[in-house]
């Protein structure tokens, strides 16, 4: 079994964002996608538009999304471990 593992921040979803989900699904048996922190994304010197909350959630419920989780690091591949 492969598992796949993308990050964003998802904020203002749109078609970009969906491309790139679909897409990485069609690497993968299991697609799992990190999803920003509103803390992670202040770090950036920005701010979302979206609450967290309602970002997971609305990644959640893609149809190529297995699992959503938490990004609390820029550091992906120990998001991965």
């Amino acid at each position: 079994m492969i598992i796949g593992y993308t990050t964003g921040v998802y904020d203002l979803f749109h078609i970009g964002h969906l491309n790139l989900l679909k897409n990485a699904k069609g690497m993968c048996d299991k697609l799992i996608v990190g999803v920003t922190v509103d803390e992670l994304v202040s770090y950036k010197g920005k701010q979302a538009m979206i609450p967290f909350e309602d970002r997971i959630e609305i990644v959640r419920s893609i149809k190529y999304v297995d699992a959503a989780v938490p990004q609390y690091d820029m550091d992906k591949l120990k998001a991965c471990k």
